[in-house]
């Protein structure tokens, strides 16, 4: 009975890991990772979180919107920092949220995205060729431990990358995780060991968010 139980949960296993391994193929060249050009200068503006739809570049306000702490605001911008400087082999400028305009994150009455021409304008006033934008969308912190929640970590993350001079977006990574345990989805096997078992922060999700975009926008 002991073996049986022992060969069920290889075969298990083994479908988990082949499910995985088919998921990461690429479905389209589109999906195929592409590099931007070195010869791109690019600017990284601070964290900020659009919280009605005029402060947003595209998308929606998510329903029952998560607000982020403003002093977790300041540790994704160290996180961020930190992932393109030893992940990557760029040089970046670095923006300081205090540079920021207070019209980016003041409310203005329109229930459509309208900040694209302030943050054009912005990279032109900082001599920006291309503007690397990173917004939280959604945010809630994990309650409880590693060893064990009662709610856990929610975060949606998205960036962009603006070509100042042309006030187009060249690209454009969206991440967004809500952190299950194995139980509840055997296919996050993978995220499950990476992780060793453990629940983690809202701001570990980001800082995984924030790797997924070095690769989506070919950083």
């Amino acid at each position: 009975m002991h073996n049986r139980l022992n060969i069920l949960l290889l075969i298990t296993l083994s479908l988990v890991l082949v499910l995985g391994a088919c998921s990461k193929r690429p479905r389209s060249t589109a999906d195929v990772p592409r590099n931007l050009s070195g010869t791109y200068s690019i600017t990284v503006a601070p964290f900020t979180q659009p919280v009605n739809a005029s402060q947003l570049i595209m998308g929606r306000i998510p329903e029952d919107q998560g607000r982020i702490p403003e002093d977790m605001l300041t540790s994704l911008d160290m996180q961020l920092r930190r992932v393109l400087t030893t992940d990557t082999n760029r040089q970046y400028k670095f923006i300081s949220l205090r540079t920021l305009p207070k019209d980016m994150t003041t409310f203005h009455s329109s229930e459509q995205p309208q900040a694209l021409p302030r943050w054009i304008e912005y990279g032109k006033k900082q001599g920006a060729q291309v503007l690397l934008i990173p917004q939280v969308l959604d945010w809630h912190e994990r309650e409880g431990s590693t060893a064990g929640v009662t709610q856990s970590a929610h975060v949606r993350v998205e960036f962009f990358l603006l070509r100042v001079d042309t006030g187009s977006i060249m690209d454009r990574s969206v991440f967004e995780e809500k952190q299950l345990g194995l139980t509840e989805n055997l296919l996050n096997m993978g995220s499950f060991l990476k992780r060793k078992g453990q629940w983690v922060t809202a701001e570990e999700l980001t800082v995984d968010g924030i790797r997924k975009a070095v690769k989506d926008l070919g950083l």
